[in-house]
């Protein structure tokens, strides 16, 4: 199920894998020793994504569409879930059968908890589930005396509650001997206060503590970790832009976009060893 691969440095990240402060870190411990007996601390394992399955939820355009196609690119068969663009997770979809995998598109209104047993009865049509991203996200800017319960309600289902679910079902549906991975797409804001996106940033911060509670649950068998970006693709250039300036916002969102897929790679293909962490791709937002 796993390979062995190349040495790197002798740091080793062991996340937060406790129910309690020492129980499942202990745990987690031996069996992180047990895997590297008779070898030296500085090797850890990789793995092998050739022929697994991922669903990437919100992969019909921008961040999820990017993502899809980099599992694509490491020979995973990709379940694209999209909600209200058809022709983007169509041609998402072809993206990444042009690269010698299988894809599916799986429709699915995270507003409404009861389709996530559906969408991943359908992911698993191309085989056990061993990867989940949960990228899908609205993003609406309101201040409190702004907010009504709809937005409230609308923020928590798509960042907490759907998320929990599929990730229930990926949960139940993993075979037992197999290794799993979990990936979180958060914001800045799930950790730094801003008001300008009162319900967004409070959804935001219930699915990092989501992340947290699945990386102790789930552990040691399925690690779960989250990607914290900051401004990668605004929704719309501004309409007084020019031309250069246009081609230099979208080169740099080219290398945002390329920094944050990597770390995702990272977190899939080699971090085996890491859970309840989160890695920022924001260019030290999470500083201010």
């Amino acid at each position: 199920r796993m390979i062995r691969t190349r040495r790197v440095s002798a740091g080793v990240v062991l996340g937060s894998r406790s129910r309690s402060a020492s129980g499942l870190a202990a745990h987690w411990c031996a069996k992180w020793n047990s895997r590297c007996c008779g070898l030296t601390a500085a090797e850890r394992t990789v793995m092998e994504l050739t022929g697994r399955v991922a669903l990437v939820t919100g992969a019909a355009r921008r961040i999820g569409r990017a993502i899809a196609i980099r599992l694509a690119d490491e020979g995973m068969n990709i379940a694209v879930h999209w909600n209200t663009s058809a022709r983007d997770a169509k041609r998402t979809v072809a993206e990444c059968q042009q690269r010698g995998v299988r894809a599916v598109k799986i429709q699915g209104d995270l507003t409404d908890p009861g389709c996530v047993v559906a969408m991943m009865s359908k992911a698993a049509t191309l085989g056990p589930v061993q990867v989940l991203i949960n990228n899908a996200s609205r993003f609406i800017p309101n201040r409190l005396d702004e907010i009504d319960r709809e937005q409230l309600e609308q923020d928590h289902l798509i960042h907490v509650v759907s998320p929990a679910l599929l990730c229930r079902e990926f949960s139940r549906q993993l075979p037992c001997s197999a290794e799993g991975r979990i990936v979180q797409l958060l914001d800045w804001r799930a950790s730094i206060a801003d008001p300008h996106h009162f319900s967004y940033g409070l959804a935001k911060a219930g699915m990092l503590h989501l992340m947290k509670l699945l990386a102790a649950e789930l552990a040691p068998n399925t690690t779960v970790n989250a990607i914290s970006p900051g401004s990668i693709l605004p929704p719309n250039s501004l309409p007084d832009e020019d031309e250069e300036e246009s081609l230099h916002k979208a080169t740099e969102e080219i290398e945002a976009m390329r920094q944050l897929t990597d770390a995702l790679i990272y977190l899939v293909k080699e971090a085996d060893d890491t859970t309840g962490r989160v890695i920022p791709v924001a260019g030290g937002k999470t500083l201010s």
